[in-house]
């Protein structure tokens, strides 16, 4: 079931949906537009965001044009000296940031509601809040109790992609 939802065609609800619910007042990317932009002429681009999705939906790969980004230097302090005084952010595209934002609504309803990392609403101390209650009930109840930490500082360096797809495949995910 979450497979078929996350698999499905994009409609055009679910990207005016994102469409609506996104600042338009960012700074646009290479591509010279922001959601302000979207916004205002949605009646004359649904058409093109619709062949735009069934595209990438068919495809699966955006086309490069889409994967363009700037990258700006923000100062972190008053008077920069040095690269180290300044923060790089990537502008990215208008529509490379709607797709994402559509991708992130669907993945947001098969992430599990325990999961407290990178979640809009939720909170890393969540997840401390958590360990904290666990302790404190193994402590009363008089149970001994494990609890460890581990980092995964560059995870996705270390990832095997194939045995990721296996237990993906396992879990009835399609390709």
């Amino acid at each position: 079931e979450e497979n078929v939802a996350l698999t499905a065609p994009f409609s055009l609800e679910e990207i005016h949906k994102v469409v609506l619910e996104s600042d338009g007042d960012k700074s646009p990317g290479p591509d010279g537009f922001n959601f302000a932009f979207i916004k205002s002429c949605w009646d004359i681009l649904k058409g093109d965001l619709r062949i735009l999705f069934d595209q990438f939906h068919g495809v699966g790969k955006l086309p490069k044009s889409l994967l363009s980004y700037f990258v700006a230097l923000i100062p972190k302090v008053n008077s920069p000296f040095g690269l180290g005084d300044f923060r790089p952010i990537s502008l990215l595209g208008c529509l490379y940031k709607l797709i994402a934002k559509v991708l992130a609504g669907r993945l947001a309803t098969v992430i599990a509601s325990n999961q407290s990392a990178f979640i809009k609403g939720r909170s890393l101390v969540d997840g401390v809040l958590v360990v904290n209650k666990v302790v404190d009930l193994a402590k009363r109840l008089g149970k001994e109790c494990l609890i460890f930490k581990v980092d995964f500082e560059k995870a996705y360096d270390s990832v095997d992609w194939g045995f990721l797809e296996y237990m993906l495949r396992r879990f009835g995910f399609c390709e």
